[in-house]
C-alpha cells in the first residue's frame, strides 16, 4: 500500500510540476499578404494581460493580451504571412522575446504622451475646463509626432483657426430638443470635457488608453458620454498607426449630429508650419479620384464616401504623410473635407437616440520620409478592412 501511494504521490508531484500543455491555436491571413500587420485572436486565458510570447516556427514573437471577460482576453501581434496561409501559435508565458515596450509618461497635470522605446508616437492633451479661460481648455486632443525625430507634427491652440488641435473631434451643430450648440468653435461655454480614463493600455505590441469624454452645455449639463479609444502599433522604424475608435452615448435626450464637412467629423490638423507654406501640400486619393490636381481641394461631386484620403505635407525639410482609413461599418454618406492649410478628415450627419451608442472607427497611418504610392496606400487600406 505504501509502494502505490508513493507512485501516486510521484505521479502527482510530476504532473503538478509540468503544469498544463502549452495552449496552441492557429491563424489564418486573409486575401492580403501581412507585413508586421497588427492581428488578434481570441483566447481563454484567465489572470493574465501584459506582454507574452508566441512561437510559431521555432521563432518567438513579441504579443499582447488584452482582458476581454475574467476567462478570455485578446492576444494581439504583429504578423507576416501569405495571404491565405494558416499559422498554429504556441502561446508562451515563459518565454522572453522583447525588451521594448509602449509607455505612457505623464508631461505635466493635463498632458500624457505616449512613447515606444523612448521615442513620442502620441500625446494627449486633456486640459480642466477654465470658463475664463476657454481657448486653451475648450477640448482635449490628441499631438502626433514624427516617429524618427520625435518632432510634434500637430498644431495645438493658436496659430490659423485655433480651435483645429492635432487628432481632434466636434460638431458645430448638436441639437437636443430645441437647443442647439457649437462643439466645433466652443466659443460660448459648451465644450467637450475630459473626465476620467477608463482604462490604459502598454506592452510590447501596441500603447493606448480609453478616455471618458463629455460634450457639455454651457450650464454643465452632459448631452454625450464619449468613450474614446486610441491605440498606436509600430509599423515600421518611420511609421505608426494610430486606430481611433469612439462609442457615443446620448445622456439627456435624442440628439441630432450635424454642421458640414469643413465644421465637423473627426479631423487631423497638420503644424502652422503647413498652413504657412500650404504651397507645398499635396492630397493623395484612390485612383478613381486621380483626375483631381494632387495640389487642388475635392470638389463637391467627388468627395462623398471616400474610402480613404492622404495629405503629404512638408514641416522644415521633413517630409510627412498622413493616411486617412474609413471603416466601411462606419454610418454612410459621408463628406471628405480636404484644406491645403493642413487640414482633413470626413463628415456625416447623424441622428443619434438613447440607448446602443453610435461607433465610428477610423486608421490614421503616420509615415515619415518616403510618400508612400497609391497602390501602397491601396494594400495597407485593404489590409485594415480585411480584419
Amino acid at each position: 500500500m505504501r509502494s502505490l501511494s508513493l507512485i501516486l504521490f510521484s505521479y502527482l508531484f510530476i504532473f503538478s510540476c509540468s503544469g498544463p500543455e502549452p495552449q496552441t491555436f492557429e491563424y489564418t491571413a486573409g486575401s492580403v499578404d501581412l507585413d508586421q500587420t497588427p492581428v488578434s485572436a481570441n483566447l481563454e486565458i484567465s489572470d493574465f494581460t501584459g506582454g507574452l510570447c508566441l512561437e510559431a516556427g521555432g521563432e518567438l514573437i513579441p504579443a499582447q493580451a488584452e482582458r476581454m471577460t475574467p476567462s478570455r482576453v485578446r492576444v494581439w501581434w504583429l504578423s507576416s504571412q501569405q495571404a491565405g496561409e494558416t499559422v498554429e501559435y504556441t502561446v508562451r508565458m515563459d518565454a522572453d522575446c522583447y525588451d521594448t515596450e509602449y509607455t505612457w509618461v505623464r508631461q505635466n497635470d493635463e498632458s500624457i504622451q505616449l512613447q515606444y522605446d523612448g521615442t513620442p508616437l502620441i500625446q494627449y492633451e486633456h486640459p480642466v475646463f477654465d470658463v475664463d479661460n476657454l481657448e486653451e481648455t475648450k477640448k482635449p486632443f490628441h499631438h502626433v509626432f514624427d516617429p524618427v525625430t520625435g518632432e510634434v507634427i500637430t498644431k495645438g491652440p493658436g496659430g490659423l483657426y485655433s480651435h483645429h488641435r492635432g487628432l481632434f473631434y466636434g460638431y458645430n451643430r448638436v441639437i437636443i430638443y430645441e437647443d442647439e450648440y457649437d462643439m466645433w468653435h466652443a466659443e460660448n461655454g459648451e465644450r467637450t470635457e475630459h473626465e476620467s480614463f477608463v482604462s490604459e493600455m502598454e506592452g510590447p505590441v501596441f500603447g493606448g488608453h480609453v478616455a471618458l469624454i463629455q460634450w457639455k452645455d454651457p450650464d454643465d449639463r452632459i448631452i454625450l458620454e464619449e468613450e474614446r479609444d486610441i491605440r498606436v502599433f509600430q509599423q515600421s522604424e518611420n511609421s505608426f498607426f494610430i486606430d481611433f475608435h469612439t462609442r457615443m452615448f446620448a445622456i439627456a435626450g435624442p440628439v441630432r449630429l450635424d454642421g458640414d464637412l469643413q465644421h465637423a467629423g473627426v479631423q487631423f490638423r497638420a503644424a502652422q508650419y503647413v498652413a504657412d507654406n500650404e504651397e507645398d501640400t499635396r492630397f493623395i486619393r484612390p485612383e478613381s479620384l486621380s483626375h483631381v490636381p494632387a495640389n487642388e481641394e475635392l470638389g463637391e461631386e467627388d468627395r462623398i464616401n471616400l474610402p480613404w484620403n492622404a495629405m503629404n505635407f512638408q514641416i522644415e525639410d521633413n517630409n510627412y504623410t498622413v493616411v486617412y482609413m474609413t471603416n466601411p461599418a462606419n454610418p454612410g454618406r459621408a463628406e471628405m473635407s480636404e484644406r491645403l492649410y493642413g487640414r482633413f478628415g470626413e463628415f456625416f450627419p447623424h441622428y443619434h437616440s438613447e440607448g446602443a451608442p453610435l461607433e465610428i472607427r477610423y486608421r490614421f497611418w503616420v509615415v515619415a520620409g518616403e510618400t508612400p504610392t497609391v497602390e501602397e496606400i491601396e494594400r495597407t487600406y485593404r489590409l485594415y478592412t480585411q480584419e
